[in-house]
């Protein structure tokens, strides 16, 4: 069977395909963040701030809310407070809740409600400065966040058999009358739990993000023209030649690049 990561990853492709996820889910990331990838795992390596770099926050664009079902696999049925319904197993009658069934192994339910995205204004300038610290210090292996996708809250269950299911206890009088898939989210508990894989229940979570790097073309370009770097550069900073600063703020595409998710380690560890 699947791992978690690959049930997950597999499931919020198809809409967030040129984002990179976090993972684990708990991971909470912001703009600026710095991330440096070696040995095939992505690890925190600080912020821009700490390398002096300064960016300006765009104003955040609402996603609203995001619903994954892996193939119609999974089954959703609520109850009302008050009521008994057919099923429910752990929750009293004054509960209101869900219960979520799976009809297959490897399956997904994702909800996350109210995204808002959020990200770097001036390119141009991040470019400059980047370029700045790839002559003193920085590498290809260095990414920085430079788009985040938060979430007010979010849901995921996978399912590690053909019978798995979940009973979710809704926050009190969620949704009522009418109780959709959006009260899955923010003051839930999971009540009881048969044969799932991945169970996480969460507020304030960041699901999604871009990171940029500089290209590693711009890298073979300047060890060409001005030779590889020199033990101690940065130390005694040499400055930067201004052709360099000039191409970045003239065609900062050409020096920096989004990183695809294609390229997202499949083993990622931001908590080491």
């Amino acid at each position: 069977m699947k791992d978690e990561y690959e049930i997950y990853r597999g499931a919020i492709r198809g809409t967030w395909r040129d984002w990179w996820i976090a993972w684990p889910l708990s991971r909470r990331l912001a703009l600026g963040d710095v991330l440096h990838q070696v040995n095939g795992r992505i690890r925190p390596a600080g912020t821009l701030a700490d390398q002096g770099v300064p960016f300006t926050r765009r104003r955040g664009t609402q996603h609203n809310s995001y619903t994954y079902d892996t193939q119609g696999s999974a089954t959703v049925r609520f109850k009302t407070a008050g009521t008994v319904a057919d099923g429910f197993t752990a929750l009293a009658a004054a509960d209101v809740g869900a219960l979520v069934t799976f009809r297959a192994s490897g399956s997904a339910l994702v909800v996350y409600e109210g995204l808002t995205e959020t990200g770097v204004t001036d390119e141009r300038a991040l470019a400059a400065h980047l370029v700045q610290l790839g002559w003193e210090k920085w590498d290809d292996s260095l990414y920085a966040v430079t788009q985040v996708v938060t979430a007010v809250a979010g849901t995921v269950l996978t399912s590690a058999s053909t019978d798995a299911s979940a009973e979710l206890r809704l926050r009190a009088g969620a949704g009522q009358p009418q109780i959709g898939l959006a009260d899955l989210t923010g003051g839930v508990s999971l009540a009881r739990s048969k044969s799932l894989g991945l169970k996480w229940i969460s507020s304030h979570p960041t699901p999604f993000f871009r990171v940029v790097r500089l290209r590693k073309n711009w890298f073979q370009k300047v060890r060409t023209d001005y030779g590889p770097p020199q033990p101690g550069r940065g130390a005694a900073p040499v400055p930067v030649p201004p052709l360099l600063l000039e191409e970045a703020q003239d065609h900062p595409e050409a020096v920096v690049e989004t990183v695809p998710a294609e390229e997202q380690p499949l083993f990622t560890d931001l908590d080491a």
